[in-house]
């Protein structure tokens, strides 16, 4: 609209201009009118309206970009259960370990006081309320008699894949699950402590 009133206004003053200009010869004067006349009638036409190839070229373009949007934030609601997966597994497993420190020193490496009810002596297994199908293990670690490593580690299901070494859930080491070698159930939860006698 602002282009076609500039040439409308730009044409009329050059054709105001030069008919002045031209009193010296007629044919001049006729020949910059005709021109005149044509850019004026060429400012006055109608805009092309869009052909149906950009009308579709246009719709793929924000079909794609409402895609993106939507996986984008699907990925943010699959990122949203993990995270608070991952607290409730760190929350269980630190209350384990408060259960172990709470335990006398003396209880924790005698099997005659293993209680995997409350899963106080290494190898017990344990289950998060929060999280179905998980499975949480106890390793105490006795290489230094007098300063046990307590380990807890939670593995459960997220998706289609499992968090955790123990693919199957059954809190057991199986053939294939030691993936770094450690002779235990690693995952990405595990809360770890030392325990001293405190008994001397």
């Amino acid at each position: 609209m602002i282009f076609a009133l500039f040439t409308r206004f730009y044409a009329k003053s050059a054709y105001y201009i030069l008919r002045v200009l031209s009193l010296f010869s007629g044919r001049e004067y006729y020949i910059i009118k005709k021109i005149m006349k044509h850019s004026i009638n060429n400012s006055r036409r109608k805009p092309k309206s869009m052909t149906l190839a950009e009308i579709l070229i246009a719709v793929c373009i924000l079909i794609l970009a409402v895609s993106a949007l939507l996986l984008a934030y699907t990925n943010c609601f699959v990122l949203i259960d993990s995270v608070k997966n991952i607290n409730i597994a760190t929350n269980a497993a630190q209350g384990v370990i408060e259960g172990i420190r709470n335990t006398p020193f003396t209880q924790l490496t005698d099997p005659a006081y293993c209680d995997c009810v409350s899963s106080l002596c290494s190898g017990c297994t344990f289950t998060v309320n929060n999280i179905p199908g998980s499975m949480g293990v106890v390793y105490i670690n006795e290489t230094v008699p007098e300063l046990l490593e307590v380990s807890v580690d939670v593995c459960w299901p997220q998706k289609n894949r499992i968090i955790g070494e123990d693919a199957n859930l059954n809190g057991i080491l199986d053939a294939g699950e030691d993936k770094n070698g450690n002779g235990k159930i690693d995952s990405s939860v595990e809360v770890t402590t030392r325990v001293a006698n405190r008994s001397y």
